[in-house]
């Protein structure tokens, strides 16, 4: 195949990456199979951050998609626009139309005006695009074990230890890495009882093997297929095409071949978006949602090729025979050699009633099992939590959720239905999912630079800085920082709408700790702050600002200079807007109920129809925390004597000079008269009997506790 021209672009101009895979020169990722999922990864890498290193190791000699699948005619259910890139970046030079102008066919392409192209040239168009990552994929390499290795280097880092193999030659050699992704497919699904032998395959490995064990065409041969899908119905089309006096044999579980449901309406499923609203359902919602669409996936044949293979069976009858026999309702039990032939055990659903189907091969069009391989994620998989269901914890950007222990990144591709619906394992959603990924990386991986090119100099003189901020004043104690999260719920929120244009707003968050991995922080704010368009599927940072204090050299017993005391936490997280008018009325007595806890504080009423009217005019949010950093700075360097006399005083000056700037700003005197309630604690004033007193000048007198 001839050198494609995006890789005119790609990193194979730029040489090798610094990077040997080594400990002391990990990888930022390793990518565990080079098919469509990993190679929009590689793309999204070249386009977002090309300083990032990586290398994908794929078992087979080249890049292949269903090759078992790749018959002649045979076409892709989804349009050529959602190839690899395209949705997330239209000028890329790895689209499909960008393949099609290399090949020198695009006005040719665009005079078929077909939107389905064939799976045949989808994967030449794959093996375009891999050409352009040569330097980055290693081919014929199987991983057989990935652990985490126990030791940190010399820089803090926790590493994973890849084990490869060597297809050819039967050599391993280990590489490390700070993050693995996995998208090596799922594995076929085989009935527990079924002969080891070349006329008995799945549909996955059927164009390659299966006809060249009935290499005479004009033989009456019975062939059984099993599956209700449209790999089911293209083997048989094929079957009875090829074989012009064969007899078919499918067994379906369903009352036949069912049409599936493409409408646009209903193919907004696979919209970026709607993948992240199925994300935040709880579990009975999802799992209703998934059975209710489950017509656009499984169990189902494209309507127009349905009606053409129709088309065909009757063709037959017209001739004097169908040979086509449809087993319904019905499951296969397994599959057994019967005197030189097989013989398909078969179970009907609701009868129960067994019954058998000799044939002289078999081709099981049953689907696949996506379940991390314990031969290779053995050592990993007692640090992975799961959800009650028993799937991995994934999160927001298909990162499986680990125990504290476990530093590291485990992403998958499309192991995730249960948490982003059915678009998971299809092709829709590949730019967006790849992005979401390298960026994830990115953000949790630091660049990774040796630590003479991590020191900073101050001066002509190269005096070499400190870490910042140093190490004693960062607090690892999560729950200390949730603490000053939920205790001052006043934060900064800080997005950038460029290099140079910070945007600021200060706004009261709420906590939800139950939800994500670290948590989830819902904030409003007026719908005309310029702020809200940066809160739409961005980055943000959020500041918490705890008590803070000067502290003055009188207050040591040693002999100190003065300082400043301070608690603070920097949160960086995801931000998304709230579509439903429902769930942002639910955060704002939300507010209500952190801010004010007591068992008779006041609640907003959700149907409170000032709300109603409110409503038009803020916009909700909620922020999907990703990293804590809890800054302390409470003289950690000194004795606790000093210690204890600084955080005397912190406590005794938060407040102190509070009171006459209020006064000052607002205008109005804060006398001891004025009915001002004192810190609530999660107790409310009591009122003295059902309405305040009077006094003869009619001045209300109300009885506060303090």
């Amino acid at each position: 195949m001839p050198k494609n021209a995006a890789s005119e672009n790609s990193r194979e101009t730029a040489g090798p990456g610094s990077r040997t895979g080594s400990r002391k020169a990990p990888y930022d990722f390793i990518g565990v199979g080079f098919g469509p999922s990993n190679l929009a990864l590689a793309i999204a890498a070249e386009e977002l951050d090309a300083t990032r290193e990586c290398v994908f190791f794929e078992r087979n000699a080249r890049t292949q998609w269903h090759p078992g699948m790749l018959i002649d005619g045979a076409r892709m259910q989804i349009s050529f626009l959602k190839d690899l890139v395209l949705l997330r970046n239209p000028a890329s030079p790895y689209t499909f139309l960008q393949y099609t102008k290399a090949k020198e066919r695009l006005e040719r392409f665009v005079n078929l005006g077909e939107s389905r192209v064939t799976r045949i040239e989808y994967q030449d168009y794959l093996e375009w695009v891999a050409e352009a990552f040569a330097t980055q994929v290693r081919y014929d390499s199987e991983v057989v074990s990935v652990h985490l290795v126990p030791e940190r280097t010399d820089d803090g880092l926790q590493l994973f230890e890849v084990t490869v193999r060597d297809l050819p030659t039967g050599d391993t050699r280990t590489v490390f890495a700070r993050n693995v992704v996995h998208a090596a497919g799922g594995r076929p699904r085989l009935p527990e009882q079924l002969p080891d032998v070349p006329t008995a395959v799945h549909s996955s490995r059927f164009l390659p093997h299966f006809p060249a064990q009935f290499t005479d065409h004009d033989r009456a041969y019975d062939f059984a297929v099993v599956g209700d899908g449209q790999s089911a119905g293209e083997i048989v089309a094929y079957l009875l095409e090829h074989y012009p006096r064969a007899h078919v044999h499918l067994t379906v579980s369903g009352y036949s071949l069912k049409g599936t449901d493409n409408s646009p309406f209903v193919n907004e499923l696979f919209h970026e978006k709607n993948a992240d609203d199925f994300y935040d359902m709880d579990h009975e919602q999802r799992a209703a949602l998934r059975s209710e669409l489950r017509p656009t996936n499984y169990g189902v044949v494209e309507a127009g090729f349905l009606d053409d293979l129709y088309r065909k069976v009757y063709a037959d009858e017209v001739k004097g025979g169908r040979r086509l026999t449809v087993h319904a309702c019905s499951r296969l039990e397994g599959v057994h050699e019967d005197g030189g032939r097989l013989r398909a055990d078969i179970r009907d659903r609701f009868s129960g009633v067994r019954g058998g189907i000799p044939c002289d091969g078999i081709v099981l069009a049953t689907g696949y099992d996506r379940e991390l391989d314990p031969r290779i994620f053995g050592d990993v998989l007692p640090l992975l939590c799961r959800e009650d269901s028993g799937e991995l914890a994934l999160t927001r950007n298909y990162r499986v959720r680990m125990k504290p222990e476990a530093e590291c990144g485990l992403y998958v591709q499309g192991y995730g239905e249960y948490a982003f619906g059915l678009g998971d394992t299809l092709l829709s959603l590949l730019p967006f999912r790849s992005k979401q990924i390298f960026t994830d990386i990115c953000k949790r991986t630091p660049p990774l630079v040796g630590s003479t090119e991590r020191a900073r100099t101050a001066t002509a003189d190269s005096v070499t800085l400190p870490p910042y901020p140093p190490e004693q004043f960062v607090e690892e104690d999560t729950e200390k920082i949730y603490s000053v999260i939920s205790r001052f719920h006043f934060a900064t929120v800080i997005s950038t709408r460029g290099p140079d244009d910070p945007i600021v707003s200060h706004i009261p968050l709420t906590l939800d700790r139950t939800r994500g991995e670290k948590g989830v922080l819902f904030g409003h704010m007026d719908r005309s702050n310029p702020h809200v368009p940066l809160l739409d599927d961005r980055d943000v940072m959020v500041l918490f600002h705890g008590p803070n204090s000067y502290i003055s050299p009188y207050v040591y017993k040693s002999d100190r200079l003065p300082t400043w005391n301070s608690m603070t936490v920097h949160v960086r997280g995801h931000a998304r807007l709230l579509t439903e008018g429902s769930r942002v009325v639910e955060g704002l007595c939300g507010i209500s109920e952190h801010a004010d806890p007591g068992a008779e504080a006041y609640r907003l009423d959700p149907r409170d129809e000032r709300i109603g009217k409110l409503i038009d005019y803020i916009v909700g949010f909620e922020i999907d925390i990703e990293q804590l950093i809890g800054r302390f700075k409470l003289s950690q360097d000194m004795d606790d004597e000093d210690r204890r006399r600084a955080a005397q005083t912190l406590l005794a000056t938060t407040r102190r000079g509070e009171e006459r700037l209020i006064e000052d700003v607002v205008g109005l005197a804060m006398s001891p008269k004025t009915p001002v309630p004192a810190e609530h604690n999660g107790n409310h004033a009591e009122h003295n009997g059902t309405h305040a007193e009077r006094n003869g000048n009619h001045d209300p007198i109300v009885s506060w506790r303090a």
